[in-house]
């Protein structure tokens, strides 16, 4: 009677051990999943911050060329959840500074206007 304890113990050990492996497998594949799922959202960010950058951009060089107002250094616009900020404009010839601003994402973009 001893021995069948002895054995089912055993058994009940080996269990857990093999239960507590497979807990460690299956948390060794899902952290690699959420890393990439954080890189993945971080690039999508930076690639809406570069755009909000661009459009930044083409509305300081609209109103260089005098269709629109020009924007007014330090000021910012946002746009679905992205900003853009007008970090440096110059009042004639010079260089321009616009940042894209998205999530944790930025991104610069210096226009030369003359």
């Amino acid at each position: 009677m001893s021995h069948a304890r002895s054995r089912r113990g055993s058994v009940l050990a080996v269990l857990v051990v093999v239960l507590a492996l497979l807990g460690l497998v299956v948390a060794g594949s899902i952290r690699p999943l959420r890393d990439e799922a954080t890189l993945t959202t971080m690039r999508v960010e930076t690639v809406r911050a570069f755009y909000a950058a661009e459009s930044g951009t083409m509305i300081a060089i609209q109103g260089y060329v005098g269709e629109t107002e020009m924007p007014i250094e330090g000021s910012s616009i946002v746009v679905n959840d992205q900003t853009i900020v007008f970090t440096q404009i110059p009042e004639s010839d010079g260089v321009a500074v616009i940042h894209g601003v998205s999530g944790d994402a930025t991104r610069r973009i210096e226009l030369e206007l003359q």
